[in-house]
This record gives C-alpha cells, sequence and structure tokens, in this order.
C-alpha cells in the first residue's frame, strides 16, 4: 500500500471506519526514500523517472531541502535554467547550511558566466569547514577568481585546495598557470613538475611546460615535451 493512502480499520466497537494520517515521520522517511530513488535515477541520466520521485517526494515534504537540490539538477541537466536556479534558491532557504547544494549552485552561475555569484556562493561552501568535499570547493573558488582576474586570490584557494590534499593535480595546474601569469617562471616550474607526478600530460599542461622550459633555458625538457605533444595530437 503506498505510503499517504487512507487505512479503513474496523473498530471492535463501533464498527465505524476510522482514517489514519501517516505521521511526520512517516512522511520524512517516504520522501527520503523517494529522493534517494530520484538521485539513483539521476546518475543513470534518467530525468524523467528521477523527476518523477522527486515530485512524489516533494508532495510529501514541500520543504525537503534535498529534494527541491534535486530537482534543480534535474532542471540544469534539461537546461531549464530558471527553474534550476529556483529549486537552487529554495533548497538554500530551506537548509542554509546545505554545502553541498550550494557547491552545486556555484557550479551553475560559474557555467552562466555569472562569475561573482559565484565566487560569493563557494566562499560561503569553503567557510564550511566539516564539508567532505572542501577540496573541489576551494578549488571551483580558485577557478572562479581566476575568471575575475583575481589571481592572488586564486593563488590562495588553490594552495588551501592542496592543504587539504596535496596530490591535487588540479591545484597544481592552475598555480603553476598563474605564476607564469605573475611572472614567476620558477616557481611556475615547481608546481608543474609536482602536477606531473600525479597527472598524465594534457595539451594544456604540456604547452604550460614547453612555454617555462624555453623561458628557464631548459632545452631537453623543451624537445621531449615538443615530441609528447605532437604524439598527443595523432
Amino acid at each position: 500500500m503506498a505510503v499517504g493512502s487512507v487505512l479503513w480499520l474496523l473498530s471492535a466497537c463501533t464498527a465505524q471506519p476510522v482514517n489514519t494520517v501517516p505521521s511526520d515521520q512517516a512522511l520524512n522517511k517516504s520522501a527520503i526514500s523517494y529522493t534517494q530513488l530520484g538521485f539513483a535515477y539521476l546518475e543513470r541520466n534518467n530525468s524523467e523517472r528521477a523527476k518523477r520521485a522527486m515530485i512524489k517526494a516533494l508532495s510529501l515534504q514541500p520543504d525537503f531541502a534535498d529534494a527541491l537540490h534535486g530537482m534543480a539538477l534535474i532542471y540544469q541537466q534539461e537546461g531549464e535554467y530558471k527553474l534550476a536556479e529556483k529549486h537552487f534558491r529554495q533548497a538554500l532557504s530551506e537548509s542554509p547550511e546545505f554545502s553541498t547544494a550550494r557547491n552545486n549552485f556555484a557550479a551553475f552561475l560559474y557555467s552562466q558566466q555569472r562569475y561573482d555569484e559565484a565566487c560569493k556562493q563557494l566562499e560561503l561552501t569553503v567557510a564550511d569547514t566539516l564539508y567532505f568535499n572542501r577540496q573541489q570547493a576551494f578549488e571551483n573558488l580558485g577557478l572562479c577568481e581566476v575568471q575575475r582576474q583575481h589571481l592572488p586570490a586564486a593563488e590562495t584557494a588553490f594552495k588551501k585546495a592542496l592543504q587539504l590534499n596535496s596530490k591535487s593535480e588540479k591545484a597544481m595546474l592552475e598555480l603553476a598557470d598563474i605564476y607564469r601569469q605573475q611572472n614567476h617562471p620558477l616557481d611556475a616550474w615547481r608546481y608543474l613538475q609536482k602536477h606531473f607526478e600525479f597527472a598524465k600530460p594534457t595539451e594544456r599542461s604540456l604547452r604550460l611546460g614547453i612555454f617555462l622550459a624555453d623561458s628557464l633555458g631548459k632545452k631537453a625538457d623543451k624537445s621531449r615535451w615538443l615530441a609528447e605533444l605532437a604524439n598527443l595530437k595523432q
């Protein structure tokens, strides 16, 4: 029997129907179950079934932040950006400490090139010291600050990401590029070498390496990376 349906019970004394209303705890449990189902469908890129499950959850608990967040992600995936933003904001209004939703909202704003708004959301996200994905949030903040041409702020964010995860290949590469832009080739070289310890070469990292090798007179490294870049393009 579906949760929320009316149960008709026969009373031993009067034989009258009794309308039993699901408790708040039962409704909350059902809303959680539907939301988890929705996210499972979303991970399989089945947005229609994900949407139906999230809508069911919200019919049980209209202010359930997890389901509102799920709807925001679904609408974002479908290109319904106004509805996505509406649901992100509703989720955060219901649960201001919901750092996962805030990080995803920031990524949404970033994808819309609304960098000032995205950075503001990320500043709030990284302030949550208990957020399990805080390293990624700092990386995102660094990328956002780069877009605003706030390189010192970006540098600080990427260094904080490295404090949380010393093997963050993304933070290393971004720091190398920041130092290149700031005309500090030795610092850039140091971070790029660390990056190559953990990451496979990409066109971007190889081009950065070639530029730095040329600047620092490292002919052997330049030749090696030119060859790797040529192979990469084949």
